[in-house]
């Protein structure tokens, strides 16, 4: 984590994380009712970065497996799902298998439910895990609110001593006797707040429109520092199976990173390691303050890739659609889209002779443990290379993206919220989670580096005002 930090992680952070983080799932497997297994050290479970020291080949992120929705009672309908919610395969499975190099099956066993399909009887991933924390609250007789939201924090003798809220119209006053959680996530909810502490443009994200920063400036109110403003980025683009806007479940991780495909910009040229990791590959498509140098931008395949891998077969619309173009020949692709046909075609002959000779001297995809692992062992001479000639030619727009916006309430080593002035604790507030500084800045380790972080420092803030309640009942005799 040292390494991907670099300069911009926070050495009190990541102790945190390393040392506080195993605490956290060892109470919540041997006390909270929490059942987690780790995913298998093969393929794309790799860390995001392996060309820094200490990476691992993968097996550090960890997976809540089936849950029965049933387990929620009435509380069932409320739980928040997507399209990848349902249990249709086991995951583990995916990635031990390697089961995105798959070809164009029908029949084949899918992650993720269609549009109109019903959650069904179980539920995997985030959901699974989210489903299990749930339960176990109510379990325990913790009192829910659903749709009331807090407006402000309450501020008594110099403390934060609750929140004020809105419920079915009216106003809410919540009263915490030891402090003040805050866990709100991320502000992609909000235009004016993306466009002040975002660099790069960002398109799509998977967050919910709740996600509106309403955490941070809460907390901004009572003179809480900030900082670390950053995304959890992500590009996206569309599936055969996505409506009007792209959808991160279309791929784009394991499409990208396929033989067969390449991304241009609008100027017909290859910007990007096209295999990369999902969170540095975002930056090549440029900043607010260079404009989007390389956006418009297209994923390109050709009819190899369709016929040879799911994947990219799962991308081509039954029916026609606006943002799908395919083509007997690039130059013809190049003028539906309005690109530059001689640069395309240049481009697209220079890959060709990268993926035959099997380097990539521009961009050096297929180089890294990364991109291997993501590729095809079965193509030759390089995993993740392949040439883009048989027609039809197929191009489908892809976007900067993210699966959340990220950072705000800075926290030290104890989840407790930093004074803006003074750097000390502000008595009463905590956060974790996308609403605080309380994950690896500047970078994206592995898998589940958002989710494990928010419960690390949710655990952390619980085992901070616990020690402190001890602490004063020790001091008052009790």
């Amino acid at each position: 984590m040292r390494a991907c930090g670099g300069v911009a992680a926070e050495e009190e952070i990541l102790v945190a994380l390393v040392d506080r983080g195993k605490e956290a799932i060892r109470y919540l497997e041997d006390r909270g009712g929490v059942s987690l297994r780790a995913w298998p050290a093969v393929g794309g479970t790799i860390d995001y970065r392996p060309w820094h020291p200490g990476w691992k080949p993968g097996a550090r992120t960890l997976d809540a497996g089936k849950f029965a929705l049933a387990d929620l009672g009435e509380w069932a309908p409320r739980l928040r799902t997507g399209a990848q919610s349902a249990w249709l395969m086991d995951k583990l499975d995916y990635y031990a298998q390697r089961m995105h190099l798959l070809p164009p099956n029908p029949n084949a066993p899918r992650r993720t439910r269609l549009a109109g399909e019903g959650v069904g009887e179980y539920l995997s991933s985030g959901s699974a895990l989210a489903g299990q924390l749930l339960r176990e609250c109510l379990n325990r007789g913790v009192q829910v609110f659903t749709e009331t939201p807090a407006r402000e924090l309450i501020v008594a003798d110099g403390r934060v001593a609750g929140v004020r809220a809105e419920r079915s119209g009216r106003r809410l006053a919540v009263g915490a006797r030891h402090g003040v959680l805050i866990a709100s996530g991320g502000f992609s909810g909000s235009e004016e707040l993306k466009r002040m502490w975002l660099t790069r443009p960002l398109l799509f994200t998977c967050e919910i429109d709740a996600c509106s920063g309403d955490g941070q400036l809460m907390g901004m109110a009572v003179g809480a520092r900030v900082g670390n403003f950053d995304a959890w980025w992500m590009p996206q683009t569309y599936s055969a199976a996505s409506s009007s806007e792209p959808t991160n479940i279309g791929g784009t991780r394991e499409d990208r990173s396929l033989p067969h495909t390449m991304i241009f910009n609008q100027h017909g040229k290859r910007f990007v390691n096209e295999a990369q990791n999902y969170y540095d590959i975002c930056e090549a498509f440029g900043t607010k303050q260079d404009g989007p140098k390389n956006l418009p931008a297209w994923l390109l395949f050709d009819e190899q890739g369709r016929s040879r891998y799911l994947m990219l077969a799962g991308k081509v619309p039954a029916e026609p659609v606006d943002w799908y173009t395919a083509a007997d020949s690039i130059p013809e692709l190049a003028s539906k889209i309005g690109v530059d046909s001689s640069a395309l075609v240049t481009t697209v002959e220079q890959f060709n002779r990268y993926a035959r000779e099997g380097h990539d001297p521009d961009f050096h995809r297929g180089e890294s443990h990364w991109d291997v692992a993501w590729g095809d062992p079965e193509n030759k001479p390089n995993p993740s290379l392949g040439t883009i000639e048989v027609p039809p030619f197929h191009a489908i727009p892809i976007f900067p993206g993210a699966l959340a916006t990220r950072g705000g309430l800075q926290v030290n080593s104890r989840a407790q919220v930093r004074a803006a002035l003074t750097g000390d604790p502000i008595p009463g507030l905590y956060a974790a989670g996308n609403c605080s500084t309380g994950h690896v800045a500047t970078a994206y380790v592995g898998a589940g580096a958002t989710i494990g972080a928010a419960m690390t420092f949710g655990y952390i803030a619980a085992r901070t005002v616990a020690a402190e309640v001890t602490s004063e009942a020790a001091v008052a005799g009790d």
